[in-house]
């Protein structure tokens, strides 16, 4: 049995554009019409729990190498804030909040006028904590929760920790009246179970965004858990997609161009989260500086620079990796010619731990498409549920503020 949980629906987008918070995130080289964008920076290796595919490989204890509170400040925070107009950071690990200097970040991240989102275990979260955390980012912050089964055997093994402490966390941010969403994690150990999930967090209007499992870090151990292309046809895409609140960044998405540019314009939002949010929406930084497309690629071979040797700005207007991302010109194979190369383009993720190649085709889309004139059937529909969540976003603090064109 699950838990029965009471939330508030509004407390739960996640724009991550920000993970929006991308999945809410602007274009980077255009950030007076699209102006949010998200850097995701797994602060520290250290972590207080041992989950089994853990991708950052955490540890009992900071690891030698990681930046240091005024690297932080001066060559990710101050090259962020210079990037575009409501730019955000998310926090991440490991453990972020085992950082002695996790309050000061935070803080720091404030005065510059960011958001700041913290994706965190839970387990070190309190009526006390929470407030010095609410206190410290003047109120700027959103927790984000891995949720990756509503079956305690089947979370709990993936997480290396109880169903209750994410739910009593939410509860905890609730009563704090601070913003906070839920992330699951998708891989064939839970794939079973990601209906029941989702359909919990559908009947109380709660928005998921959902990251596909990559053998990064200690995934490199558990292959057999790498997702297929009959497990997002079958399973994973027609529960999302019959769900508008899971609408920020999952491929395949089949909302049109001409139609999402014509929302954008009729609600006065600039989004660049749906489908995938790779350089687009987002870029990942690891403990030690190095920069990926996204943080399921970081630690690979596909990196865009090291913020130690290069300033983050340069990195992110100039990177060859990350401006082939952006136009996606240079997509291979179906998703090069693909109607929705825009809209979706494809998970990054998937197609470099497939083949090797971020820009080949995503191996998982059940999509044929024989040129860019191919519609898929499911348009329709998935124009009508984006409608749905863009008016959702553009209705709700903050995520109305962030998207505002």
């Amino acid at each position: 049995m699950h838990e029965k949980i009471y939330l508030d629906k509004t407390a739960f987008l996640w724009l991550n554009g920000t993970y929006k918070t991308d999945g809410l995130y602007g274009f980077i080289m255009q950030p007076e019409i699209n102006r949010f964008f998200l850097c995701y920076f797994e602060a520290t290796r250290h972590c207080n729990l041992s989950c089994p595919y853990c991708m950052t490989e955490a540890k009992g204890t900071p690891q030698p190498g990681e930046l240091s509170t005024a690297e932080i400040k001066e060559l990710i925070i101050d090259e962020v804030a210079k990037y575009c107009s409501h730019p955000a950071m998310a926090f991440s690990g490991g453990e972020f909040l085992l950082r002695p200097d996790a309050l000061d970040l935070l803080s720091y991240t404030s005065r510059k006028g960011m958001y700041s989102f913290i994706n965190t275990n839970a387990t070190l979260l309190n009526k006390k904590t929470l407030k010095n955390i609410k206190s410290a980012a003047d109120n700027r912050v959103i927790f984000v929760f891995s949720l990756n089964s509503i079956e305690k055997k089947i979370h709990k093994w993936s997480r290396n920790d109880g169903l209750s402490t994410v739910i009593k966390a939410a509860k905890l941010c609730m009563k704090q009246k601070i913003n906070f969403f839920f992330i699951v994690t998708i891989s064939k150990n839970n794939l079973h179970t990601l209906k029941k999930t989702v359909d919990i967090l559908k009947s109380q209007g709660v928005p998921v965004l959902r990251s596909p499992f990559v053998p990064r870090g200690l995934g490199r151990s558990f292959p057999e858990l790498m997702l297929e292309r009959d497990d997002f046809e079958s399973i994973i895409h027609p529960v999302l997609r019959n769900y508008a609140y899971s609408y920020v960044s999952y491929t395949p998405f089949f909302a049109s161009p001409e139609f999402i540019d014509r929302m954008q314009e009729k609600m006065n939002v600039a989004i660049g989260q749906l489908g995938c949010q790779a350089a687009k929406g987002f870029v990942g930084i690891n403990a030690e500086g190095d920069v990926a497309p996204c943080v399921q690629m970081l630690d690979s071979d596909v990196k865009c620079g090291n913020v130690r040797n290069k300033p983050l700005l340069e990195i992110l207007q100039h990177s060859e990796i990350l401006n082939s991302l952006r136009t996606r010109d240079n997509l291979k194979g179906k998703c090069g010619r693909c109607r929705y190369k825009q809209t979706c383009g494809g998970c990054r993720a998937m197609a470099y731990y497939t083949t090797g190649d971020y820009l080949e085709a995503d191996p998982d889309c059940f999509f044929e498409p024989e040129d860019e004139n191919t519609a898929s059937e499911l348009e329709e529909m998935q124009n009508g549920n984006t409608a749905i969540f863009l008016d959702f976003i553009t209705s709700h603090e903050p995520w109305s503020l962030l998207f505002k064109k």
